[in-house]
């Protein structure tokens, strides 16, 4: 929960834990699964991947896309050891291991929800200001984008790109004139 994402050395002002990654990227997981007509079974295993798929990082830190140049890092034995003695640590060993080997469907939307709360971090710090962070973000869009495994992400970082992460708040509450009295006492 305390684990600091790497990239704030590079980005700065950003704001997100390895946990509150996992978190987002669970949320999206089940929306791309969704989006890409799979059951709420499916879809509830996706989001399950995201919640666990960077779990080893809480013994062995996280590593940003730099450092991973030069280090190197036994991620299978951090699993192996997270879930060893728990007696359905098999079931969750499995279920990271499916991840990482991204041939499943479902594998494939948590892998891209991982890839859009990325470029979602660094989206709001676009608009916050953070110049570094639109160089990463319209890079995103040569290198990463073209790359996600379903068009429901594709289109997921597209609609991102075009819109106001404020938006929907100011829209819903103010626009619509929904609690619109607590912006005037």
């Amino acid at each position: 929960m305390q684990m600091p994402r790497l990239h704030k050395r590079s980005l700065g002002t950003t704001f997100d834990t390895v946990a509150s990654h996992s978190f987002h990227v669970a949320i999206i997981a089940y929306r791309i699964s969704r989006m890409e007509k799979l059951s709420h079974q499916d879809a509830a295993k996706a989001m399950f991947m995201g919640l666990l798929h960077d779990l080893a990082e809480a013994r062995t830190g996280d590593l940003d896309f730099i450092s991973k140049n030069y280090s190197e890092v036994d991620d299978q034995k951090a699993i192996d050891d997270q879930f060893a003695g728990i007696d359905f640590g098999v079931d969750l060993k499995n279920l990271v291991n499916e991840y990482e080997d991204r041939k499943s469907v479902i594998s494939k939307c948590a892998k891209d929800a991982d890839s859009l709360e990325q470029m979602y971090q660094e989206w709001v710090l676009v608009w916050q200001g953070n110049k570094i962070a639109k160089e990463w973000f319209e890079g995103d869009f040569v290198y990463r984008v073209p790359n996600l495994f379903t068009k429901s992400a594709k289109k997921l970082a597209l609609e991102m790109k075009k819109s106001n992460p404020n938006q929907w708040w100011w829209a819903e509450f103010v626009q619509k004139g929904i609690n619109y009295k607590h912006l005037t006492g």
